[in-house]
C-alpha cells in the first residue's frame, strides 16, 4: 500500500517575493523554480543577492561554462568586488563607533540560527529578532523564501548553499566569510534550514569560529523530524510503539551509497527512525534493514518539502517505499520516517480507492 498526496502545512504563510522587480545586471544562467527553497541559480537567489553583484558590468555577459566548477569560481569572482567594500563600510562604521583602535575591531557575534523546516510560522521569535538585526546573512538553500521574506530591510544575504554536485561555497570558504566579518566587527548570522547542530554542520563551524577568538551563539530551530511528523500527526515516540528514535544521515562524508554502515543497530522494531538527505542511498539502506531483521512490512513515509505549501508525501511498507519514491518522483529534499509510529498517522492507512484519487490531486 502506498500513496501520494499533497498536504497543505497547517499553519504556512504564502508571502510572494516583494524584493526589486528588476533582474540582476549580469546572469545568463538564472533558471525559474517552483521550489520553496533556494535552488542554485534560481531567480530568486539573483534578485535576493543582487547587492553582491553591484560591480558588474551591466552591457557584460558570458556563456555558460560546461564546468559546474567554473560557473561556481566566475559568480565567486563577480562578487568579490561589492564583500570587500562591504568589510570596508562595515570596519569604517565599527572605526566611527570607537569599537576599532590599531586597525583592529572588536569582533562581532557570530549567530546560527535554525530556520526550521520551511513554513515559516514555525521560526523561533529569538530567531526573527536577530534576523532584522544583522549586518550580514549567509543562508543554506534549505532556508525557505517565506523565511528569507522576514529578513530586516538593511541587512545583506548572501547565498552560500550546496546540491548534489554544486557547492557555492566549499565549507572552508564559508568559514572563512564568517571570520572575515566577523573580525571587521559586523553581527553575523549563518541561516540553517531545521537546527543548525542536526545534520547542519553547525558544529564545525563554531568550532573554527572558537578557535579564532569569535564569539558564537546559537539560535535552536525545529528539526526536520519533529516539525515533518507534527505535520503528519506521527509521534516519534510512543509509549508501548517507539521507545526511542534515531536521526540517521543517507550521506556518508566520503560519499557512495553506503549509508554508513549503521543499519545493523538501527533495525529496532521498538525505535523509530528519522533518515536525512537518504533519498538517493534508501535503497540500500532499506535492504540492509531488511537484512538485518526490521519486518519488510514496517509502516514508513517519504515526505518532500515538508512543512511548505508543495509538500508531498509517500505512505508505504518499508519493502515498498523505495519503489514508491521512484514512481512519485520525489526529489531533495525528502525526509524518510521508518517505523510503528508512522501507522498512527490519520493518513495512514487509506483504501485504494481513496489512494486511486489522491494520486491524481
Amino acid at each position: 500500500m502506498a500513496l501520494l498526496h499533497k498536504l497543505p502545512p497547517f499553519s504556512s504563510l504564502h508571502s510572494p517575493f516583494t524584493g526589486n522587480p528588476h533582474s540582476p545586471r549580469r546572469r545568463p544562467f538564472i533558471s525559474f523554480s517552483a521550489s520553496p527553497f533556494t535552488e542554485k541559480h534560481s531567480i530568486e537567489r539573483y534578485r535576493r543577492d543582487q547587492w553582491v553583484y553591484e560591480s558588474t558590468n551591466q552591457t557584460t555577459s558570458f556563456p555558460l561554462p560546461c564546468d559546474p566548477g567554473s560557473v561556481r569560481e566566475d559568480d565567486i569572482a563577480l562578487q568579490l568586488p561589492e564583500l570587500k567594500k562591504l568589510l570596508k563600510v562595515l570596519r569604517e562604521k565599527r572605526e566611527s563607533e570607537g569599537k576599532c583602535s590599531g586597525g583592529e575591531c572588536v569582533p562581532g557575534n557570530v549567530f546560527l540560527v535554525g530556520t526550521g523546516p520551511g513554513d515559516p510560522e514555525l521560526l523561533t521569535l529569538k530567531a526573527l529578532r536577530v534576523m532584522k538585526s544583522a549586518d550580514l546573512l549567509l543562508y543554506d538553500r534549505l532556508v525557505s523564501n517565506d523565511v528569507l521574506d522576514l529578513v530586516g530591510p538593511g541587512a545583506k544575504l548572501l547565498y552560500v548553499g550546496k546540491t548534489a554536485g554544486y557547492h557555492s561555497r566549499t565549507q572552508e570558504e564559508i568559514h572563512e566569510l564568517l571570520l572575515s566579518f566577523a573580525e571587521a566587527g559586523a553581527t553575523v548570522v549563518r541561516l540553517k534550514g531545521g537546527d543548525p547542530l542536526v545534520f547542519g554542520r553547525g558544529g564545525e563551524e563554531m568550532d573554527f569560529l572558537q578557535q579564532q577568538g569569535i564569539q558564537v551563539k546559537v539560535i535552536p530551530g525545529i528539526t526536520a523530524a519533529s516539525g515533518i511528523a507534527a505535520e503528519l500527526g506521527i509521534p516519534l515516540t510512543h509509549r508501548g510503539i517507539a521507545n526511542s528514535v534515531r536521526f540517521l544521515t543517507g550521506h556518508s562524508r566520503k560519499g557512495g551509497t553506503d549509508p554508513l554502515f549503521v543499519s545493523e543497530n538501527a533495525a529496532d522494531p521498538d525505535s523509530t527512525l528519522v533518515v536525512y538527505m537518504g533519498l538517493s542511498t534508501f535503497p540500500s539502506l532499506a535492504q540492509k534493514l531488511m537484512h538485518h531483521g526490521l519486518s519488510p512490512q514496517t509502516p514508513a513515509a517519504a515526505i518532500e518539502r515538508g512543512t511548505t505549501l508543495q509538500q508531498r508525501t509517500v505512505f508505504a511498507e518499508l519493502k515498498d517505499l523505495s519503489e514508491k519514491i521512484t514512481s512519485a518522483q520525489l526529489v531533495s529534499p525528502t525526509l524518510i520516517i521508518i517505523g510503528k509510529v508512522v501507522e498512527l498517522s490519520p493518513y495512514w492507512p487509506i483504501s485504494t480507492k481513496e489512494e486511486s484519487c489522491l494520486m491524481q490531486a
